[in-house]
């Protein structure tokens, strides 16, 4: 049986990648810390809906029995984010944080100031599969790493699930260090050299 299809995402895809990422991410120590417990999954695919709108460009999507299951969202060297896309998709940053927004915010500026700045790489923003144990997440990380090799790079995740750490090991990043949130998890950044 064949497994998932990965494929470059278009815009009309964006809300189904924002279900599906939802999904994956309903247990995530770091989004179940920034986000109120009130109508988490609804503000949960909110987040993700802004954070794909506003990442076109990086968004691959797994295709698997018809549907999009998983997705990858990278912020690519050298790619800046546009003003104007950013604030047309504010509405959804808004009803995903309310008034959690000065707390999330910290919590998102804490992260990305230990984001390395040099030198230039990939970085995985997001990777989730909306149901595991089918080799979404893999196809994945298999297909956006190609293209990070190919391109002679290095690649750059955090993850708050440590579950997840393993597995990413097992596709060459290494841990770095930790991340402490006051209150929070810790994250683990982890930083992969290009191979080939």
């Amino acid at each position: 049986m064949a497994g998932p299809v990965v494929r470059k995402a278009q815009r009309s895809d964006m809300p189904a990648v924002a279900a599906a990422l939802a999904q994956a991410f309903d247990t995530d120590p770091f989004m179940r810390h920034v986000l109120p417990e009130r109508d988490y999954h609804r503000r949960l695919t909110h987040l993700f809906a802004f954070e794909a709108y506003t990442t076109p460009h990086g968004t691959w999507v797994a295709i698997d029995h018809g549907r999009i299951a998983g997705a990858a969202l990278w912020a690519l060297p050298g790619q800046r984010s546009n003003p104007l896309v950013t604030l047309r998709h504010l509405p959804y940053l808004v009803r995903a944080l309310g008034t959690a927004l000065p707390r999330a915010g910290a919590s998102f500026r804490t992260v990305a100031r230990a984001r390395p700045k040099s030198p230039p790489h990939w970085y995985l923003q997001t990777v989730g599969a909306a149901w595991p144990g089918r080799g979404i997440g893999g196809a994945l990380l298999r297909d956006g790493l190609a293209r990070v090799d190919a391109a002679g790079m290095p690649a750059y995740l955090e993850s708050s699930a440590l579950g997840n750490v393993p597995l990413y090991e097992k596709f060459g990043f290494r841990p770095t260090g930790e991340i402490v949130l006051p209150d929070g998890p810790t994250v683990i950044p982890m930083w992969r050299e290009p191979r080939g």
